[in-house]
């Protein structure tokens, strides 16, 4: 005879429900992480100044009217429609991916990211703060860090689920 499991199993709709607790929660301290230290870096960085924290860690402003490493800079409305289809196929993404906490948190951070530098861009800047920076690296901001830190996710849950697949049948686990 079987031995019950000791934790209770989720419903198939529990976990649907958590999934989405999980990415609202984590796209909404992202977005106000990134909107929040951006005003800081506005208020209290000079643009262009470094202000060196550590050894290998700096403070330095700038204004980025570009995508990572100021790439189509100047092209504000073919950014925002880029970021709104990204934002839709990691939406549907996040829908179908079994994996329900992995889909909640890197959902979340990536949508995060995306809507914290959306609302900068859209607010009539048109462009972003950037104010993180490492010797030989572009400045960065929040928002990049936890669109970098969601696909992480996503690359390592794939990954995790491709090695499940590859096991016998009575090993798998069930996604969450």
């Amino acid at each position: 005879m079987a031995q019950p499991s000791s934790r209770p199993r989720l419903t198939s709709r529990t976990r649907v429900l958590l999934k989405w607790i999980i990415l609202v929660s984590c796209m909404a301290i992202a977005v106000t992480a990134d909107l929040l230290t951006k005003h800081w870096a506005e208020q209290n960085l000079k643009l262009g100044e470094v202000d060196k924290i550590l050894p290998f860690f700096y403070l330095q402003r700038s204004a980025n009217n570009g995508i990572a490493f100021g790439l189509f800079g100047g092209h504000t409305y073919a950014i925002v429609a880029v970021n709104i289809i990204a934002f839709l196929l990691i939406l549907a993404f996040v829908v179908w991916w079994r994996s329900w906490v992995l889909a909640g948190i890197s959902g979340g951070l990536i949508m995060g990211g995306f809507l914290g530098n959306l609302v900068q861009r859209v607010s009539g800047q048109k462009m972003v703060t950037d104010f993180l920076k490492f010797p030989h690296w572009p400045n960065f901001n929040l928002a990049d860090l936890f669109l970098v830190l969601g696909i992480c996710l996503i690359v390592l849950g794939l990954g995790l689920e491709v090695f499940q697949l590859s096991r016998p049948e009575k090993t798998r686990g069930d996604g969450g």
